[in-house]
């Protein structure tokens, strides 16, 4: 798990398959404590987020390009090959190493790009339950499955959002119903269509 705070907000998630997953953003400044912060507690910790009804999008707001949070372009560490940062792909092996990160499926601006995502998916999707997928653990191929089709449905590409969409999006979808985690997808359905982190 990670925590991070300011003194005003608190900040809080579950690491896993290279990426966060949110779990509280919470103010502090109220003066009752919010209910949410149940999830840090001793009962709380130990349950996965997910057994709530699905977050509309991120917990975490997306910095603006002039809040001071990204480092400058020229010292962010970035893919040999894609020149792509950290954030653009579905795995991370290991935050230092640009060449533990597999599967890009973003713009370098954070946008979802519409050509490499169903490329990616179909890359984990070939052989889906093997080993490994192009350097990812089997155990980490589900949490790479749900942020792919996060980002299908922040571009409206799921079934559930249009009927009439490639094969790759139904394999996903069919993918993600026999792990049991749809609902962590189509509660994307109503929100902002970009970007995705």
């Amino acid at each position: 798990h990670l925590a991070v705070s300011d003194g005003v907000m608190l900040y809080a998630a579950d690491i896993g398959a290279g990426g966060l997953r949110d779990r509280v953003f919470v103010s502090l400044a109220d003066p009752e404590p919010p209910e949410a912060l149940w999830w840090l507690s001793v009962q709380g910790i130990y349950r996965a987020r997910e057994e709530l009804e699905p977050e509309p999008g991120p917990l975490l707001p997306d910095p603006s390009p002039d809040a001071g949070l990204q480092p400058p372009e020229e010292s962010r560490l970035l893919h040999p090959k894609y020149r792509l940062p950290m954030q653009c792909f579905a795995y991370v092996g290991h935050a230092g190493n640009p060449r533990t990160w597999k599967l890009p499926f973003c713009l370098a601006d954070g946008r979802v790009d519409p050509k490499r995502l169903p490329k990616a998916i179909q890359a984990i999707l070939s052989n889906y339950r093997g080993t490994q997928v192009g350097g990812i653990p089997e155990e980490a191929i589900p949490e790479v499955l749900v942020r792919l089709a996060q980002a299908a449905a922040r571009l409206g590409k799921m079934p559930h959002q249009c009927g009439e969409t490639a094969d790759v999006y139904h394999q996903l979808a069919e993918a993600l119903d026999q792990l049991g985690r749809m609902h962590e997808v189509t509660g994307l359905a109503g929100s902002d269509t970009q970007p995705v982190p």
